[in-house]
């Protein structure tokens, strides 16, 4: 759940305060607040799906016989991220410029708002964040599906939490969006070296 929190500092993660909060406000109190349940239970429905496949898969190819070379890739995936944030190499991720399919798009907004949240969290799977690898890769070692759907699943609403937590805010009339703003520059300087750090203690 924590994990999952801690997400909302990332830069891969961040730009959805701006695309939920103005979502929900954009219609009435009740429906705003609806489409953004709907939203999260979208984003917590890939993690949970992730979390019983890689469980399976796990139990299924004694991943814990590996557990050493998973460290290693954890390490070196954060590491990598790390440098990139730093703008010491360069990389995007593959991610698509549009993320709903075309034939969701013309979608009442329920259904819209679930599956962004469905979709942008299979956008969030890359994110370079160790707690996410170490999370994961347990659950890929420990090879138990119902303990990686219920982690995921978590995860998934830790993820939501804060989210969720700005569009009230933003209903009471509380905007923390100009704020977070200012304060995104410093936070992903801060969660770039915390990678590199955390990337070659894992190595």
């Amino acid at each position: 759940f924590l994990a999952g929190i801690s997400m909302i500092f990332l830069p891969c993660t961040f730009p959805l305060v701006f695309i939920i909060v103005p979502l929900a406000l954009s219609r009435k109190a009740g429906k705003g607040l609806a489409m953004a349940l709907l939203f999260g239970a979208g984003l917590t429905l890939t993690f949970t799906l992730y979390g019983l496949a890689l469980g399976w898969l796990g139990g299924f190819i004694a991943l814990y016989k590996v557990i050493s070379i998973m460290l290693v890739l954890g390490g070196v995936a954060a590491l990598f991220f790390g440098i990139s944030e730093l703008g010491l190499i360069h990389f995007i991720l593959p991610f698509r410029k549009t993320i709903l399919p075309e034939s969701l798009q013309g979608k009442n907004d329920y259904i819209r708002s679930f599956f962004l949240g469905f979709f942008l969290g299979n956008a969030g799977v890359g994110c370079p964040n160790p707690a996410f690898y170490v999370l994961f890769g347990y659950v890929a070692t420990l090879g138990e599906p119902t303990v990686g759907a219920a982690l995921g699943a978590l995860h998934g609403i830790g993820r939501l939490a804060p989210l969720l937590f700005l569009v009230v805010l933003a209903m009471l009339g509380v905007n923390a969006m100009t704020k977070l703003g200012m304060y995104q520059v410093k936070v992903k300087r801060w969660v770039a070296w915390a990678l590199v750090a955390l990337g070659a203690f894992i190595l």
